[in-house]
């Protein structure tokens, strides 16, 4: 049975301006993010892990970089299906104007039916994250996953075969480890949203919008 870990990139520039990211390459992890990243270093060197999976977007690679340059043997393959959401026209876009928009309260309370102006819907995000998660299934553990907050929702949701519409009951906050056992006969969560400090992980609620704590 894999276990599978999933980390969210670290605080991106994006996360600090409130700004929905989406695919944007040019977002860098700051002063915090870039901190974290080497935080989360010492602590996955804890973990064995056979191989890692990453989301191709820079603040992804960024978070995972000093764990890499201190683990050569490991390869890191870069996959889409850990990329994240295509928000379409609302990408770049503050937090604060998109949570007036009517459509809000629809991506909150039924993501179902939702896909965003010129992006992607909901069903469409979770199935090629079940289409991924399926895919490792007969892979050796321990796994890392990198991606997004969005992303990892999705996956939790999956794991415990939850309707679309109950994927943003989990928080999963910028440097946070959730972990799941994901096989063809057995799937479940072992912990979400661990955040890293200086000295380890804490779980511990935070603010609940789109993409987590903020995009």
């Amino acid at each position: 049975m894999p276990q599978l870990y999933l980390l969210r990139h670290a605080e991106s520039e994006a996360n600090a301006k409130g700004v929905l990211a989406g695919r944007d390459y040019s977002v860098n992890l700051t002063t915090k993010g870039r901190k974290d990243s080497h935080r989360l270093n010492s602590l996955l060197t804890k973990i064995e892990f056979t191989s890692i999976y990453s989301s191709p977007i820079t603040r992804c690679l960024q978070t995972i970089k000093p764990y890499l340059e201190n683990h050569s043997k490991i390869d890191l393959q870069i996959t889409d299906s850990l990329i994240e959401m295509d928000y379409g026209s609302w990408s770049g876009k503050k937090l604060s104007d998109l949570c007036k928009k009517k459509e809000w309260l629809l991506i909150q309370s039924q993501p179902s039916d939702f896909t965003f102006p010129n992006g992607e819907s909901f069903q469409e995000m979770r199935r090629r994250v079940k289409k991924f998660l399926n895919s490792l299934i007969d892979l050796e553990g321990p796994i890392l996953l990198v991606s997004h907050g969005d992303v990892i929702k999705m996956a939790l949701s999956i794991t415990l075969d939850l309707p679309l519409n109950k994927f943003q009951n989990f928080m999963i906050s910028p440097a946070s480890l959730s972990s799941i056992n994901y096989s063809e006969s057995s799937k479940s969560i072992i912990s979400t949203n661990q955040r890293v400090v200086e000295k380890g992980f804490i779980s511990r609620a935070s603010r609940f919008i789109l993409g987590g704590e903020s995009a």
